[in-house]
């Protein structure tokens, strides 16, 4: 089967989650060839890679299908009778898996596009999407198209698809998605996914090796993510945890790999929808600038990698004075805290050596303002410690 790629690749959630899709069906299909606007894959691309799907990460997926998402009539273009147990897109990942073997796929190409027609967008070609696509696709209306020529301007165009654009889809959400995170009564739905330009530099260069060694370096950010956002939801953070990440610079040493280009997506449900609340481009170095900073001063960067990654570890006392924000009772030092963290930010990612010290001193900082509070002695000794650590790594 070919795939035409006639979708561009930009930053729309539509266009990542698409391409993370296509992406996913090529890693688990050896037998493909893949170019910047084709695809060959077996005939039976799609029902491979559903089976391949591990069903401990479904089980992870706790989204939920709006109530405008006609999931039945998917179903029924598929053959498939049996209704789920549950509006969650872990139900029907689970139910697609399970019945992937009956799913009767019988064309030759299928064109992946953003094609207006009348009053609808077609995610394939307009004869074949008969479909509402799941909200979820539609997440980049609040970007919007706005053409004076097509009298666009106040009207809400509809995107339609076919039963095989949707799968790929739902391919991208499985294989993109991070973990939810719930502060108070909502839900926070995290994504990663290749950078628009690295997505072309992928495609364009048709190699199966390079796919494997991207995708390996994607699951292994993913796999850090997933354990970061469990402690803290400050862009900040996730960017100190991933490029403070030794084992993410050996894999990327050890795949020859400079450098890989990243976006991640927070949204959440919103009524019958959802919004897209912030998009974070990330960027791995196999050698970051803040390294050859270190290295012109004669300090091991490796260690002092390990220290900083150490004392941002989920569970320590600096994440716990950051999560303190959202509680009741803000700890005393927390503001210290986050002002040595944003310093650490600007040190790791600008390669501002004042950064560093700046997070240092607000640790001494912390020190001082607890050294009356008896109940705080652990933070006290947490944040000594971390301080000694790093003086022996300077």
């Amino acid at each position: 089967m070919r795939i035409k790629l006639e979708l561009s690749p930009d930053t729309t959630f539509l266009s990542q989650l698409i391409y993370e899709g296509v992406l996913y069906a090529l890693s688990s299909a050896p037998r493909s060839s893949f170019s910047f606007n084709k695809v060959d894959l077996p005939d039976d691309f799609l029902c491979a890679a559903y089976r391949e799907m591990n069903d401990e990460r479904i089980s992870e997926i706790s989204i939920v299908l709006t109530g405008n998402d006609k999931v039945e009539k998917l179903l029924g273009s598929l053959r498939i009778q049996e209704k789920l147990p549950k509006k969650t897109y872990r139900e029907l990942l689970k139910m697609l898996k399970e019945k992937c073997q009956d799913i009767p796929i019988e064309r030759e190409e299928i064109t992946l596009q953003t094609k207006i027609k009348g009053k609808n967008v077609f995610l394939d070609e307009p004869e074949r999407s008969d479909l509402a696509a799941p909200q979820l696709f539609k997440i980049d209306r609040y970007t919007g198209i706005s053409m004076l020529e097509m009298g666009l301007t106040s009207e809400q165009l509809g995107l339609r698809s076919s039963p095989e654009a949707i799968l790929i889809g739902l391919m991208g959400i499985y294989s993109s998605h991070i973990t939810t995170v719930r502060q108070q009564d909502r839900a926070y739905h995290y994504f990663v996914f290749l950078s628009p330009d690295e997505i072309a530099g992928l495609l364009s260069s048709g190699d199966h090796h390079k796919l494997k060694n991207i995708y390996s370096i994607k699951e292994s950010l993913r796999e850090l993510l997933s354990e970061t956002l469990r402690s803290s939801v400050t862009s900040e953070i996730m960017v100190l945890e991933v490029m403070l990440s030794t084992k993410i610079r050996s894999e990327l040493e050890s795949k020859n790999l400079d450098k890989v280009d990243f976006n991640i997506f927070k949204i959440s449900p919103e009524g019958q929808t959802y919004k897209i609340y912030e998009t974070v481009p990330i960027t791995v170095y196999r050698n970051p600038m803040f390294y050859e900073i270190l290295q012109k001063r004669g300090i091991r960067a490796d260690k002092v990698c390990e220290e900083l990654y150490e004392a941002l570890s989920p569970g320590g006392a600096i994440m716990e004075a950051l999560a303190s924000f959202n509680s009741m009772n803000k700890y005393n030092e927390a503001d210290a805290i986050l002002r040595g963290v944003l310093g650490l930010y600007r040190f790791v990612s600008l390669a501002d050596a004042q950064g560093l010290l700046q997070f240092l001193r607000s640790l001494e900082e912390a020190c001082t303002i607890l050294k009356d509070d008896k109940r705080a002695n652990y933070r006290v000794r947490e944040y000594t410690r971390i301080m000694r650590g790093l003086s022996y790594a300077l």
